[in-house]
């Protein structure tokens, strides 16, 4: 598996090869618009996009998710922009365009895999073959039988699945743009060139913007070049400062605390324990370790046995331990399948040049044999999962239209796959939703938890609810039964608010309710003593908020009125006196501005994460609100 005399025409064929292999696999998802996996994720990207489009220019708040968010909070940023710009320029919708560029993000990174081994190595035909490896074959359900059963088979692929059912492109993306980090990094080392630490920084930029574990995995890539290329620190920290001071408006501080606070228990228990602590100490003992015990291989075969060991350790100790290194471990499988597989083509490789011609020209056959037949297997197993559906039939589509029609730019409180899809098809705001581990209010996750659960709150269940939708500005919620499209039944007893709250709209299973309330405005004036002043301990701690809900509903407080010029500022109108305060029912940031009468207005946060705004303004009085950045 040696070099070829024309290595340019070679790299182009095997490019091309393998482009074709993954296109051929993947290509029925091009001629998808919504998938029929509806409690994948990706219905929050189409979503992402959509609004995009939409709103051109609004990259300030996000004012459809969590009560509200920085806009960076939804989500990094660089797959909407690819799938927004798709649909500025095609006219398709954005739920066709995320289709065609996850497929294209799919095809794409085997082929990178392979552009960097063979960058790395020189030899074409042994990075052909891993491209191909990683083209069907998935490790992770080959050795681990939890992930074969999630995936339909241990011969299943886990990229195709993580995709298809999970809705993962910007995670697929990253990892097609991590090999070309790699191969730029390792030539800016190597030859310490201007040019390279350019176009290092820049796909270090491209990842980082792409998805948490692809900059995950960067960091990982970095390591592992320093421990081979050790006079190299300097310049890959400039490349780092200067990439990372380019992605800062995307990647800002409210994002990393948000983060931070909300990962260790998103989809999960991933919080540290002392197993935790001894495991990682354990790992980076153990990366030492094999820093010296590889010093003997070839270059490239040591770089990527160092690339394997992080995330092969991480989903090892998950799959056999149950110990989280990191959060959601289980996810970092596809970054431990392209490394080991990496590992296990060039060591054969290493291995078999100890034989002669004929040996190695026999197990190469084979190996590709064995290749080809896997890609048969996996392009029948592909148009088998690859499907989409008809959404005018789904819960989740009748839901939002329903309340896009009748309850426009209201707050919403819906369940489950709902959620997810809910602003990829309407505009509506909702109370939960996105992603949880990027919430900026903390508050709102337990709220949620005790509406769909009703956990220890015996016959108080819809009492305790609607408590909590109202203190939030919640005019309607949705419920799903049984019987339901949606995906995930969240509620506990989907039958509490029936002969609670009055029935707005049901249809089979599903059905919406109107949350009463004195005023449908976000904004409303308060006694100052009324802010919540004490966070709740859990969802049924309500005593803190029991005297803010009694002002909500105080006849004898003036009404406030709030009108959204734009997606990040409003004009609140209300009649104001000395001891009162205005409450939005907005999530509480840094970068809100009050102004009134052309002065700055106080403004704070409540126990419970909303904004107080305290004008000092007597009479009728105006102020506008406005999202000037995190």
């Amino acid at each position: 598996m040696g070099k070829l005399s024309n290595p340019r025409a070679a790299t182009a064929a095997y490019s091309l090869l393998l482009l074709a292999v993954n296109l051929v696999l993947i290509w029925p998802l091009f001629w998808v618009e919504y998938s029929a996996y509806t409690g994948s994720i990706e219905g929050t990207f189409i979503a992402i996009a959509r609004l995009m489009v939409k709103y051109p220019g609004e990259r300030a708040w996000w004012p459809f998710w969590n009560g509200g968010l920085p806009f960076e909070l939804s989500y990094l940023p660089f797959t909407h922009w690819v799938t927004a710009g798709i649909t500025a320029v095609t006219g398709l919708s954005a739920a066709r365009s995320y289709h065609l560029f996850a497929g294209a993000a799919y095809a794409l990174g085997p082929v990178t895999v392979f552009w960097m081994a063979a960058g790395l190595s020189g030899r074409l035909l042994t990075s052909f073959v891993a491209g191909l490896g990683v083209s069907c074959v998935s490790l992770t359900t080959l050795l681990f039988p939890a992930a074969a059963v999630d995936a339909g088979g241990p011969l299943h692929l886990r990229r195709l699945q993580d995709l298809v059912a999970y809705g993962e492109s910007p995670h697929i993306f990253a990892l097609a743009l991590l090999p070309l980090a790699v191969l730029a990094f390792e030539r800016a080392l190597r030859m310490r060139s201007g040019a390279w630490s350019m176009a290092a920084g820049c796909a270090a930029a491209a990842v980082v913007l792409s998805n948490a574990f692809g900059a995950m995995g960067l960091v990982a890539v970095l390591v592992c070049l320093l421990a081979i290329e050790r006079a190299g620190f300097l310049r890959v920290a400039l490349i780092g400062a200067v990439a990372f001071c380019g992605v800062m408006p995307w990647v800002s501080p409210a994002l990393i605390r948000a983060i931070q606070a909300n990962a260790a228990t998103t989809g999960g228990d991933y919080r540290y324990t002392a197993a935790t602590w001894v495991t990682a100490v354990v790992l980076v003992s153990g990366f030492a370790g094999v820093c010296v015990l590889t010093r003997a291989l070839p270059g490239m075969l040591r770089l990527f046995v160092l690339l394997a060991y992080v995330p092969a350790v991480v989903v090892v100790c998950w799959h056999t331990l149950r110990i989280a290194v990191v959060p959601q471990p289980h996810r970092i499988s596809m970054e431990m399948d392209i490394a080991l597989l990496l590992v296990t083509v060039f060591g054969g490789s290493v291995w078999l040049a100890r034989f002669g011609p004929r040996v190695r020209v026999t197990v190469a056959v084979a190996v590709l044999a064995a290749l080809g037949a896997q890609t048969v297997h996996m392009w029948v197993h592909a148009r088998r999962i690859i499907r989409g559906v008809d959404v005018a039939r789904l819960s989740e589509y009748k839901v939002a239209r329903w309340l896009e029609t009748n309850r426009p730019g209201e707050r919403t409180f819906v369940p489950g796959s709902v959620s997810l899809l809910l602003n990829a098809f309407s505009d509506v705001p909702q109370l939960h939703g996105g992603h949880d581990q990027h919430t900026r209010n903390t508050f709102i996750p337990i709220a949620s938890f005790t509406i769909y659960s009703g956990m220890n709150a015996g016959a108080r269940d819809a009492e305790y609810s609607v408590f909590w939708l109202k203190a939030f500005g919640v005019g309607t919620v949705a419920v799903t039964g049984p019987k339901s499209t949606e995906v995930y039944k969240p509620y506990v007893n989907p039958g509490k608010f029936e002969g609670v709250l009055p029935l707005l709209w049901r249809d089979g299973d599903d059905a919406i309710y109107e949350v009463p309330g004195r005023s449908r405005s976000l904004a409303h004036v308060i006694p100052r003593e009324a802010v919540v002043g004490r966070r709740p301990v859990h969802g049924l701690d309500i005593a803190p908020v029991e005297r803010y809900l009694d002002a909500l509903e105080d006849p004898g407080l003036p009404l406030a009125t709030m009108t959204w010029n734009n997606l990040h500022e409003a004009m609140i109108r209300a009649p104001m006196e000395a001891g009162r305060v205005i409450s939005v029912q907005v999530t509480y940031d840094e970068g809100w501005v009050a102004v009134a009468n052309g002065r700055k207005q106080p403004i704070r946060s409540d126990a419970i994460g909303q904004i107080v705004v305290e004008p000092d303004c007597t009479g009728p009085c105006e102020i506008l609100l406005t999202y000037r950045g995190s």
